[in-house]
């Protein structure tokens, strides 16, 4: 009867597992209300985060592009310092009357027949990003080397012509006398013209600074990038240089020439001097270039005060007066725009 009594305990266990069979599985969801609500929070949720990549993206996108302008645009505006070769035209001016030794002729204006010129030098920017969408610049330029050279023709006294011949015989009293006044010469020396009539070379090295600016009007053409880099400059310079020049010698143009067995002595003594003189004073200049990276043409005018003194082996046969002159001069010139 035990045995009988323990088995029917067990089937009653069992029985429900009968009729459930698929007890081990999950019992399937309703989709109710409250679920649905439940599901479309979690879609909504995986839609935001996709939008927040793709944003994510495009930031990045924006940021290497904006990355990119400001590399593009540093190389525009990169070119700082300018090496310029350039060709001369010049006048030059005496700024008071100086006899030539040329009978009573007073020295005339000079006209260059060539010269040329080199320049080196840097800009300093006066603020860090150019205006108004990287279209003007703003600079302080150092010309550190302003190197000119030109050459004048002889003037009267040059053309065979015998009264416009000069005339080594004849001193220059007028000298002797400020000499003596200010102690500097005896009065038996009488000191030669300086023969401003002759051939001259002329070389001169300066130093500038001034300010300057540049104007890219190109850089709003999105599409353009190589007009970008079209600019044009324009500055105005002031320094100070030193000047030598030199008068070379010509017989031909002398009317002192010996006379049957004599010598000409005079000729000969101031031929044996050196005739050079030195001078120094302010120059100015104003200019303006186009110029395409690195490489560019321009303009400038050129304006120097200079007062010179000659420089004489033999003590001071050519006086030690100081003779002011201005330089006035045109160039045209090749600009190589470098490094940063």
């Amino acid at each position: 009867m035990m045995k009988k009594k323990n088995l029917l305990v067990v089937a009653a266990a069992l029985l429900p597992l009968w009729a459930y069979p698929n007890v081990g599985e999950p019992l399937p969801v309703q989709a109710d209300d409250e679920n649905a609500t439940a599901l479309t929070t979690v879609q909504q949720d995986d839609s935001v985060k996709f939008r927040s990549i793709d944003d994510v993206v495009k930031g990045q996108i924006e940021k290497e592009k904006i990355i990119g302008e400001n590399t593009h645009f540093d190389k525009v505006w990169a070119r700082r310092s300018y090496f310029n070769i350039g060709y001369n035209s010049s006048t030059l001016s005496p700024k008071n009357d100086y006899k030539t030794g040329v009978g009573n002729e007073l020295v005339e204006d000079f006209g260059s027949s060539y010269g040329f010129s080199l320049q080196y030098g840097r800009s300093y920017r006066l603020h860090k990003k150019p205006l108004f969408g990287n279209i003007l610049q703003f600079y302080i330029d150092y010309t550190g080397v302003d190197v000119n050279f030109s050459h004048y023709d002889s003037g009267p006294g040059a053309d065979g012509s015998d009264d416009d011949l000069y005339d080594s015989s004849k001193k220059n009293e007028d000298a002797k006398k400020v000499v003596n006044e200010i102690g500097k010469m005896s009065t038996t020396e009488i000191p030669y013209y300086i023969p401003w009539n002759l051939e001259k070379y002329e070389a001169s090295y300066g130093m500038m600074v001034g300010p300057s600016f540049s104007i890219a009007p190109f850089t709003h053409m999105s599409k353009a990038t190589g007009l970008h880099y079209m600019k044009l400059n324009m500055y105005f310079h002031i320094g100070y240089q030193f000047s030598l020049m030199f008068l070379s010698s010509d017989k031909n143009a002398d009317i002192n020439k010996p006379v049957g067995t004599e010598t000409n002595s005079d000729f000969e003594t101031m031929n044996g001097l050196t005739k050079i003189n030195w001078g120094h004073g302010l120059l100015t200049t104003f200019g303006l270039s186009l110029t395409w990276k690195g490489i560019g043409v321009g303009y400038e005018h050129r304006t120097a005060n200079n007062s010179y003194k000659a420089i004489s082996k033999g003590g001071e046969e050519f006086g030690s007066n100081s003779y002011k002159f201005k330089t006035a001069s045109n160039r045209i010139f090749v600009s190589f725009r470098l490094g940063k």
